[in-house]
Parts: C-alpha cells; sequence; structure tokens
C-alpha cells in the first residue's frame, strides 16, 4: 500500500464503513493500524497517509490533482489587540493546497482589495505555537522554555557547516534545545538555543533542515536528532504559516482570502505633481509609477504589502539612476548625489524583501508547503519521495500525557486525542 488511497481503502474495508471521517481515523481506523504495524515509523507513515487522505481529499474529489482554489483547512484563530473575539480567520495548513508562483505578476497589491485587513490582529498564542492539543503542564514549560533566550547576539551571516553538539532538556514529553552548538564558514563556533531561533538568520534554519534532510547528523544521538527535527519542523511552519497572512506575495501565492495586513499608503494629494523616483520627504518613502503611469507611494517599511512584480520594476528603475544611465523612460532631469544614495538605500531594502520571500518559500517546502524541485534529487542520494517521507514526521511521538490520563497524537500539525 503506497498511496493515500490504499490506506483509507483498507481501513474502509476492514471496518464496514463508506466514509473515512476524522471522528473514526484517531478511534477505530487508528488502532487497527496500529495491529498491522511493526514498527512505530511504520505506523507513523500508514496514520499520516490515512490523515492526508481526509484532509486533502484529492483521490476523492479531485482526481486529477488540481490545486483547490482556496485553502479549506482549519483557521488560526485571532483576538483583537483589545482582547476581544475576531471574526477574522486565518488558513493554517502548509500541506492541503501547495503554493504557487506568481514572480512576474505587476500590481497584486491593486488587484485584490478585499485582502487588506482595516487593523492588525493579534494571534492566540498557543494555536500560533501549533500547541493547542497539549496538556496544560506541557503547553506551559513550551511557552516557558520559548521565551529564554542567550545573552548574547546570535544573528550571523555566515553559512552553517557543521552541528557539533545539541543538549537537550526534556520535561512533559516534550525536548527543548537548551544548547545548540554549530560551525560556521569562517570554522568558528557559535552557541545558541531554541529560544533564540527568531533572532537567527533564515539561512540558519535553513541550513538545520538540510542537515537533516541529507543525514548529515551522524556525530549526533537519534533521539537528540529527533528533537531537533521537531524544534525545527514546529518553528518553520509557525513562521510559514505568519508569513502568509502578513506578506503579500506569499499570501496570494498560498490562495489566502484575507491577510492580517493593513492597505499600503500608496496615495496622498500632494504626489500626483512631484517627480516619479525621487524621495517623498524622507530617504524612507519614494515615489513610483504604476502600470497605469499614476504616482504612487512606496515606504520602506511597508516592501512586505508589495508584490515582487512592482518591487522589481521599481528597483530596476532606480537601478538605472544609481548608475546613471539615460533611459528614455525616466524623467528628464539631473539626478543628484543625493538622489543617487537615496535610490540606493531603497534597492538595499527591496534586495532584502525579495531575498527574504526566497528563502521562506524553500523553507515551505521542508513543511510540505510548497512542492519541491529538482535541486532537492541531488542532496546526498536521497529522492524526492525519500525526503517527503522523512520531513512528514508528527511533532512529537506517540506519548501517555501522565498528567492527563490520554495519549495524544499530532499529524501535520493537528492534534488528535484519543482513548487508550
Amino acid at each position: 500500500m503506497s498511496t493515500p488511497i490504499d490506506f483509507s481503502a483498507y481501513v474502509l474495508h476492514n471496518l464496514k464503513i463508506d466514509n473515512l471521517t476524522q471522528e473514526i481515523l484517531v478511534g477505530p481506523a487508528f488502532n487497527l493500524l496500529k495491529g498491522t504495524c511493526k514498527s512505530f515509523v511504520e505506523l507513523e507513515y500508514h496514520f499520516e497517509e490515512c490523515y492526508k487522505a481526509v484532509t486533502y481529499q484529492l483521490n476523492w474529489n479531485n482526481p486529477e490533482g488540481h490545486e483547490y482554489p482556496f485553502d479549506l483547512s482549519k483557521p488560526l484563530p485571532l483576538i483583537e489587540a483589545q482582547g476581544g473575539s475576531s471574526s477574522r480567520k486565518y488558513t493554517t495548513s502548509t500541506t492541503k493546497t501547495k503554493a504557487a508562483k506568481y514572480d512576474n505578476i505587476e500590481g497584486i497589491e491593486d488587484m485584490f482589495s478585499e485582502l487588506w485587513s482595516p487593523v492588525k490582529v493579534a494571534y492566540e498564542k498557543f494555536p500560533m505555537w501549533g500547541i493547542s492539543h497539549w496538556g496544560p503542564k506541557r503547553q506551559e514549560f513550551y511557552g516557558y522554555t520559548s521565551n529564554r533566550e542567550s545573552k548574547h547576539d546570535v544573528f550571523s551571516r555566515k553559512r552553517i557547516i557543521a552541528v557539533t553538539h545539541v543538549k537537550v532538556m526534556k520535561w512533559y514529553g516534550y525536548g527543548y534545545l537548551e544548547e545548540i552548538i554549530v560551525q560556521r564558514e569562517d570554522q568558528t563556533l557559535h552557541k545558541f538555543k531554541e529560544g533564540d531561533f527568531p533572532r537567527l538568520n533564515l539561512r540558519d534554519i535553513e541550513d538545520l533542515l538540510l542537515f537533516l534532510v541529507q543525514k548529515k547528523l551522524s556525530n549526533l544521538e537519534q533521539d537528540v536528532i529527533f528533537d531537533l527535527n521537531v524544534a525545527l519542523r514546529m518553528f518553520t511552519r509557525r513562521i510559514v504559516i505568519l508569513k502568509r497572512v502578513e506578506d503579500l506575495q506569499l499570501g496570494v501565492e498560498s490562495y489566502q482570502k484575507k491577510l492580517n495586513i493593513t492597505k499600503p499608503e500608496t496615495f496622498r494629494s500632494d504626489i500626483s505633481k512631484l517627480t516619479p523616483y525621487t524621495a517623498y520627504k524622507n530617504s524612507q518613502g519614494i515615489i513610483y509609477q504604476d502600470k497605469f503611469k499614476r504616482n504612487r507611494l512606496m515606504h520602506s517599511d511597508e516592501l512586505y504589502k508589495f508584490c515582487n512584480g512592482t518591487l522589481t520594476s521599481v528597483r530596476r528603475v532606480l537601478h538605472d539612476i544609481a548608475n546613471n544611465l539615460r533611459m528614455d523612460y525616466l524623467p528628464k532631469r539631473k539626478w543628484s548625489n543625493l538622489d543617487k544614495k537615496r535610490t540606493r538605500i531603497m534597492i538595499k531594502a527591496i534586495d532584502q524583501q525579495l531575498s527574504e520571500r526566497r528563502l521562506m518559500r524553500n523553507l515551505e517546502k521542508f513543511v510540505g508547503g510548497r512542492e519541491y524541485g529538482n535541486e532537492f534529487n541531488t542532496l546526498a542520494g536521497n529522492h524526492v519521495n525519500e525526503i517527503l517521507l522523512k520531513l512528514n514526521l508528527p511533532d512529537h511521538r506517540f506519548t501517555k500525557d501522565g498528567l492527563g490520563g490520554y495519549e495524544q497524537v499530532a499529524v501535520y500539525g493537528v492534534a488528535w486525542t484519543g482513548g487508550g
């Protein structure tokens, strides 16, 4: 049995039912699969395949495998900044619908006015962390440890070339990475902990995930590798979900119906007669022309609200100005040294935004949010299907919660609680 529908058909046949629901999946179906598996890994794989068949429904309702227009999974609960309940919902799945790529489309920010949120909304922390299904003690432990940061600066632009040591502190079924020592490309050793993940360069997270895929952590014990994999995937899924609702380009590519960002301030009454591609009052804002040749405003702190096509178009013009190139489409004027300096500032900010999006797309692949390309076929002899199987591990093992007396199973970030 090698496909999701095979596992589902096996369960349907043996349980003599016509439809596999989530309730049946976490009860009778789980017990049935558990009785047919010789190892935890085998059970883990079979259960995930059945779970995918229930949630994706690609084989039953979409035999051609076409992408769904929207993500239909559970929403991420949000709360208002004042503490009230919010009716705005944002999707959390990174696996149901694979993200597309719309790099070359200019002006997306003007096409979907319904995407913007009137105000920025806060998140409930447990759903945001992906631990709503955990027991209260484990949640408390994770919340405490995730806020523990190193006193020293952990950000670096040097790539990680090896993981030399990982120290794990385990409580309530979760292994917290108390100390991680890595070697960077300049041969220096750097130390950080799990609570430092948000302060690391995103390339560090990518490097660590690649080590897991390439099986380059043979110097670590298997339990330590497992705990490292769990922590990295939980953090990666979290930032992927947040970026998909807080970044226009990534949100559109992942079929979000609502974004948790306010509309960019692109219009002011006094910019219509100003020269395009000049700074607006200060170097933090620049006037650009959209595809309809209208003057618009772009703030450097709002670049995440613009699509790649718009940013690339503006960057191309700014590059020509900074390099003193005379092009027909440029305004007929002499660009001062101050103009060129300001364009370079904006170019740097745009490059940083585009680079971050490229990194996020890579990270999405590690949590099933984007299709793998050929670039992963050459990783240490691993084929794509082997990589997918390796990465699609649950967030934690099947464990008995001594406090609650029940068994918790997490698959693709969604938890089911069964008796036993």
